[in-house]
């Protein structure tokens, strides 16, 4: 019996109709099924008796197989249950399907699907005599070469236990492997070399941003250093110590925790909040320089109320602290509390 919908015109009893499937849908989705129970054989194949189907979708030149396994397939691994399903195309196995007393079935060592309910009588699908043997109730092709195809595309965990793989097959493969054309073809041409040569360049710009980063790393540095003299200059006497705040520009944490380090070094007696903008985040450090410290200046409760100002939070030791804050609007009021928030703690 089929189940239809009049979409246009009219039909009334006696009408003669012919029903017509797309022979071209179908040949893709017989090239995904058959490829699926390949699939099946290669897992167990390749990793042990103890996979077993735990759900697949089966789509037009695609599929999605879960299977029951303990770990995360390896990329060798799944190499090899490719390879293995190719193989098994490129062999052009016969495909037939039978169906047979249930008993007699599991004699012929047809995989059933746990949990399962079968009849009496099973249809089974046999491909290459024994290479799959499986009960199936689905469309399949007659042959496996006409499955063209098989790449493995994804494998992840799906739940405990449980892995997915999915793959495509026929036409699928050709426009995926199209599509990795023309994405090597567009690399190398914007790197200004060839498909054949774009691994080496690749390595060769990687080498170049590399060294451009250390360069640009030691310009900052030296940037830092300028602009520390500078905050040296600026610095207010609160009660005998040196407190300054201040934001800086284009520099990276990195770039902070070093000048926080040099200030402690080289300025004992001072305070300093130094602040630095990447994105929409506010960067905060705050160092206090030894005798800072003893006069009774702690960095972390120091950071901790000037990060409170810009909408964020941190804390640490009494020598060095850092935060982060998100409403950079705030950041000068953030700078201007500092003073006091010091005084308090003097």
């Amino acid at each position: 019996m089929h189940y239809g919908k009049v979409v246009q015109g009219v039909l009334k009893l006696g009408d003669v109709v012919r029903a017509q499937i797309d022979t071209q849908r179908r040949a893709a989705v017989m090239r995904a099924h058959s490829a699926t129970h390949l699939l099946d054989t290669a897992l167990r194949s390749v990793l042990g008796d103890h996979v077993h189907q735990a759900g697949s979708l089966v789509e037009p030149d695609r599929l999605r197989f879960d299977f029951t396994h303990f770990s995360a397939v390896t990329a060798e691994e799944l190499m090899q249950v490719e390879n293995i399903v190719n193989d098994a195309i490129l062999s052009g196995y016969c495909i037939s399907t039978e169906t047979l007393p249930i008993e007699e079935a599991k004699k012929r060592g047809a995989i059933a699907l746990f949990g399962e309910k079968y009849g009496d009588t099973v249809r089974v699908v046999d491909m290459g005599e024994g290479f799959s043997v499986e009960f199936c109730g689905g469309t399949h092709l007659d042959n496996t070469a006409k499955a063209g195809m098989f790449k493995i595309i994804g494998e992840a965990s799906v739940a405990a236990g449980v892995r997915r793989i999915e793959a495509l097959t026929g036409k699928a493969v050709l426009q995926f492997l199209n599509d990795r054309q023309h994405i090597i073809a567009d690399t190398a041409a914007a790197l200004k070399t060839s498909p054949n040569e774009l691994l080496s360049k690749v390595e060769q710009t990687m080498v170049e941003i590399r060294d451009m980063s250390k360069k640009i790393e030691k310009l900052n540095g030296k940037l830092a250093s300028m602009q520390m003299v500078d905050l040296f200059n600026v610095s207010r006497d609160i009660k005998g110590v040196n407190v300054v705040a201040a934001k800086l520009e284009d520099v990276t944490p990195e770039i902070l925790r070093s000048m926080g380090d040099d200030i402690k070094e080289k300025a004992p007696n001072m305070v300093a909040v130094l602040s630095g903008i990447n994105g929409e985040k506010i960067n905060l450090l705050c160092v206090c320089g030894a005798e800072a410290v003893k006069k009774g200046a702690h960095a972390g409760k120091i950071i901790k109320e000037v990060a409170k100002i810009v909408g964020g939070g941190g804390g640490g030791r009494p020598d060095s602290a850092t935060a982060g804050g998100k409403n950079i609007a705030k950041l000068e009021d953030a700078l201007e509390a500092v003073n006091n928030i010091v005084d308090a703690l003097l």
